[in-house]
């Protein structure tokens, strides 16, 4: 797939293209045409059904009206009961998101207000509804990405033509490696290493809380792992015996993707923040900063549920959910062209509780399975959910009466 683009762009009107890149595995085109954008005629479908990849095509940013114009028609298109409340924009990719209290009403039937601000803004609308508490982490997540929006931009291509490019290490061998660098008999610093002939994948890069500094940490001195050739890290959720020394690698030099749900983001940042607060407070000098917490944020590539991507040229990835905490996934790995598939569950809940649904349970093809057995000894005989439901209850009962 070294010349996908090339081959994308031999099935479309060539003179209605200014250009094209990629978004990770995406691929983003881009026109200076008005009615092209508007209608297509299908052809950005008939690509799609070709390749198999997702193709988007957007205003080319010289087209789209003026912000400020772009703004005030907004506002005049958008029903008052909306509930408007924040209009950003990421000039680069000629996108605008759209924050409102009921999303469907900003919608339209049939999309037809999105159609409408698509037609006399020439920006590609993105309607999200407005948080129900305000989080200034968040704030400060989207400003990260959106300050730095032109890197991002040129960051999501490198990572596309890593992913389409060919491969890069030139063997053609085929076989599979699973290293354990942390977290194999023991709670914490899981960490586990991915190798085949051309990739070089990490899933979760965790702290163990409550060991020494010098077992705290995964095995990255590993002589197999090398940051400067690692290809991408995939992280399960936001927990830091799963996510706490992620920045650490990116302090070492590490700047390729880390693929992870919204939620897990979002999350393990503030718990890395905690966790470079709680060392200053301990007189520690912290392993990492927020200035590498930052790093992390810009190079994060977030996937949805069952999302398909890829994420090199022999490794497709799934995110399933895992039922354990808010964004909590399982990781399915498609590796070579159906040599072989893995799924690493990370911490998982079998059964559906009050807040979280029940960890998925059905994948199109699995070969190998790796559980993840913290309290899954024989030992380990845990009271019934009933029983926890109500012990909960009654210590929030008892707190709120001191």
């Amino acid at each position: 797939m070294a010349n996908i683009i090339k081959e994308i762009l031999a099935l479309l009107p060539e003179e209605k293209i200014s250009a094209a890149g990629f978004e990770g595995a995406n691929i983003v085109l881009y026109t200076k045409d008005k009615d092209y954008f508007l209608d297509n005629k299908g052809t950005i479908k008939k690509a799609v059904d070709e390749f198999k990849k997702r193709i988007e095509l957007r205003p080319d940013p010289s087209v789209c009206l003026d912000i400020e114009k772009t703004k005030k028609k907004i506002e005049k298109i958008l029903p008052g009961e909306v509930g408007l409340t924040n209009i950003i924009f990421d000039s680069q990719r000629s996108i605008v998101i759209i924050e409102v209290d009921k999303p469907g009403l900003a919608i339209g039937k049939k999309g037809s207000i999105l159609s409408e601000i698509r037609g006399k803004t020439l920006w590609v609308p993105l309607i999200r509804r407005t948080p129900a508490i305000k989080s200034e982490l968040i704030e400060n997540i989207r400003g990260v990405l959106y300050v730095n929006s032109d890197y991002r931009r040129k960051f999501l291509d490198k990572v596309g033509h890593r992913i389409y490019d060919g491969w890069m290490r030139g063997k053609k061998e085929e076989w599979v490696r699973m290293s354990y660098l942390g977290g194999a008999r023991q709670v914490g610093r899981s960490c586990l290493f991915l190798q085949t002939p051309e990739s070089r994948v990490m899933i979760d890069c965790g702290l163990d809380v409550a060991a020494s500094d010098q077992e705290a940490y995964p095995y990255l001195e590993a002589p197999e792992l090398r940051i400067d050739e690692l290809d991408a890290v995939i992280i399960t959720h936001s927990h830091l015996d799963h996510s706490g020394i992620l920045p650490l690698l990116f302090k070492y030099g590490y700047r390729g993707p880390v693929y992870c749900t919204a939620p897990t983001r979002d999350v393990m940042s503030l718990l890395q923040l905690d966790f470079v607060k709680i060392q200053r407070g301990e007189g520690k000098d912290p392993i990492y900063t927020s200035d590498e917490i930052k790093e992390m944020v810009k190079h994060t590539v977030t996937l949805e549920f069952e999302e398909v991507t890829d994420i090199t040229p022999d490794v497709r990835v799934t995110l399933y959910n895992s039922g354990h905490i808010l964004g909590s996934s399982m990781v399915h790995m498609h590796i070579g062209n159906g040599l072989h598939n893995v799924l690493y569950t990370g911490d998982l809940k079998f059964m559906k509780s009050q807040l979280l649904e029940a960890a998925a349970t059905k994948f199109p093809r699995l070969e190998t399975l790796m559980i993840e057995a913290t309290y899954g000894g024989a030992e380990n005989i845990l009271p019934s959910r009933a029983e926890c439901e109500k012990e909960f209850g009654k210590i929030i009962k008892e707190t709120f009466l001191k």
